[in-house]
């Protein structure tokens, strides 16, 4: 399943909002203080599975927590808080719908599975870690000939190679 074009427009938009809103500095070094930023906190669960290895959940009225599996590598974890950012602004309302972040109480958003809403929160994940603009920037830096240093430009963000080469891919730039 994948999403159309315009609604990854509109996420791409979203996700340099929320950058520019909180200030957010790229590449970004250190996500937990992002998230402190926006009022929420990150906890490690070493009870989490292998099925999921990040959730979100809202914690008051203008708090949420997110728990990730302290298994992961660091390219990994902000990989999926950067996820769980993307369910607390596309899917819970928060700072933007009062009436769906009010519902959000009893819910709680998992990182697993290939659902709409899954594939919506990744979009929104590299986007906040790797907008386009940076990223062209980053590749164009790390292009020799018609080769891409895929590392060079995951380490640049701070994700893995396989989310640095997918967003290349999403953005047009890579050939899949």
């Amino acid at each position: 399943m994948a999403i159309n074009n315009y609604l990854k427009k509109l996420i791409n938009d979203l996700a340099m909002e929320v950058i520019n809103l909180y200030e957010i500095s790229i590449p970004i070094s250190d996500i937990d203080l992002v998230v402190e930023n926006m009022g929420g906190r990150v906890v490690e669960n070493p009870s989490m599975t292998s099925i999921s290895d990040g959730k979100i959940r809202k914690l008051g009225d203008s708090n949420f927590e997110i728990s990730v599996s302290p298994f992961q590598t660091e390219e990994r974890r902000n990989f999926t808080i950067a996820h769980e950012l993307g369910h607390l602004f596309l899917h819970m309302g928060f700072n933007s719908n009062a009436e769906r972040w009010n519902q959000q109480d009893s819910i709680s958003y998992y990182r697993s599975g290939n659902s709409e809403l899954e594939y919506q929160s990744n979009e929104f994940a590299a986007a906040l870690l790797m907008p386009q603009i940076e990223y062209k920037r980053i590749m164009d830096k790390n292009t020799e000939g018609n080769i891409v240093n895929t590392s060079a430009v995951a380490k640049h963000f701070h994700v893995s190679v396989d989310a640095a080469a997918n967003r290349g891919k999403w953005l047009g730039y890579l050939e899949w």
